[in-house]
């Protein structure tokens, strides 16, 4: 075992021992997709004073840290030193945790993963966001990720509450008994009634997703400013189940949400193009889940004038055996939604590319590239007023670079 993974262990055996003695309340966030939009969310609907896990803190490493509020020691032995001091100060009291509502965000890579975290952290509510193929390499089929996602349901402590999505068929199977739940089944506790896209051209920064949920018997409405997607209903959905769930009053909630909540970049944020366009920006990661519901979104976004609707998709990941399907699959969902046109770039682009053809896609709307600042430069020259351009891959693609080529603010 070497040095980092001896710190590593260190830093979960302290964060294990001052969460056991001083039992805050854990929130555990799991889920293939929409975990760290959640997170967030859940944080800005309970208040002031709540730790969340910050950027994607999520790994054995990240809870620890996270717990502790230290920052990444990435590449520096005395910051991992700084650490371990850090986390050995909470040990003997000298240090008090600053909160005692703690909500983590917890991801897997292979199997086993979340067992490990949630030893360290035990819930005493879990959030399962969605379970769709993920590092596949590693788990081989899709029952397996579900077992793996299911256990945050499995760990919670005996008092705890379970919040599930009310709408996904393998949390429903894999699952077992929820408290909570979240979407648009007539059942879910937090019902997603209605989503829809508002754009204020005179003053952009009020445009957004107008979402209406169904809460305690009644209908509420909010507005989430400079964000567009259904799966941002998701988030704030699982955020007032969770309030629910803490009896925290809803209407102060969805205040709060309405008021604060502003997504997380690269997730379905609305940013302003050049050319008076419109920039979806999905980079941070894609997956085919996801892939497909901004797909969606795209062929339901507001149309202008003569605006286009343009996808530029970079390569998903990790996904082993069912990488060409997936990549099958999300050209054949571009072509059926009737974008005007798109942009591929990466190793597996071609695939997108050809599938989307074969569906109906004219050949002369749809154009690959090797990587990601190709595609961007290519957009840039074809972007005319009103149009709409997604911009969405795998973290690894660097996506962003296509956001910045077109973004009307650049340097922000």
């Amino acid at each position: 075992m070497n040095l980092k993974k001896i710190c590593e262990k260190l830093l979960g055996i302290c964060a294990r021992y001052v969460v056991t003695r001083d039992a805050p309340c854990i929130i555990a966030v799991a889920g293939s997709v929409g975990k760290s939009s959640t997170k967030e969310a859940i944080g800005v609907a309970l208040g002031d004073g709540i730790i969340v896990s910050p950027k994607n803190y999520n790994t054995e490493i990240g809870v620890p840290l996270t717990i502790f509020g230290c920052e990444a020691p990435v590449g520096s032995a005395w910051r991992w030193a700084a650490c371990i001091c850090t986390s050995l100060c909470y040990v003997i009291r000298l240090y008090t945790l600053k909160s005692k509502t703690i909500v983590l965000e917890m991801g897997t890579d292979k199997p086993g993963d979340l067992k490990y975290i949630l030893g360290i952290a035990p819930p005493h509510i879990s959030v399962l966001t969605a379970i769709s193929p993920e590092h596949m390499e590693f788990f081989g089929d899709i029952e397996a990720v579900a077992k793996e996602e299911c256990e945050v349901l499995r760990a919670v402590r005996q008092d705890g509450v379970r919040i599930v999505n009310a709408d996904d068929v393998l949390i429903q199977e894999y699952g077992g008994k929820s408290e909570y739940s979240f979407g648009c089944a007539e059942h879910a506790s937090v019902r997603i009634l209605q989503t829809e896209i508002i754009l204020d051209a005179a003053i952009p920064s009020h445009s957004g997703l107008d979402v209406t949920l169904y809460v305690n018997g009644e209908n509420k409405k909010l507005r989430l400013k400079g964000m567009v997607g259904r799966p941002q209903a998701y988030a704030i959905s699982a955020a007032l189940a969770v309030a629910q769930a803490m009896k925290v009053e809803i209407d102060v909630a969805i205040s709060r949400l309405q008021t604060l909540y502003r997504g997380m970049q690269g997730r379905m944020t609305l940013v302003e193009g050049i050319k008076r366009t419109w920039l979806i920006d999905d980079t941070y990661n894609s997956s085919p889940l996801a892939a497909l519901s901004a797909i969606r979104d795209l062929a339901n976004f507001p149309k202008f004038s003569n605006g286009k609707k343009i996808a530029v998709l970079g390569d998903m990941l990790e996904l082993g055996a069912m990488s060409d399907r997936a990549h099958i699959d999300e050209g054949r969902a571009v072509a059926e939604a009737e974008i005007d046109m798109l942009v591929v770039c990466g190793t597996l682009g071609g695939v997108v590319a050809k599938s989307a053809i074969e569906a109906g896609m004219s050949v002369d709307t749809v154009f690959t590239f090797a990587s990601s600042a190709e595609a961007g430069r290519f957009v840039q020259t074809k972007l005319k007023m009103d149009d709409v351009v997604l911009v969405k891959g795998s973290r690894g693609m660097h996506m962003e670079k296509v956001i910045q080529e077109l973004t009307a603010y650049p340097n922000i």
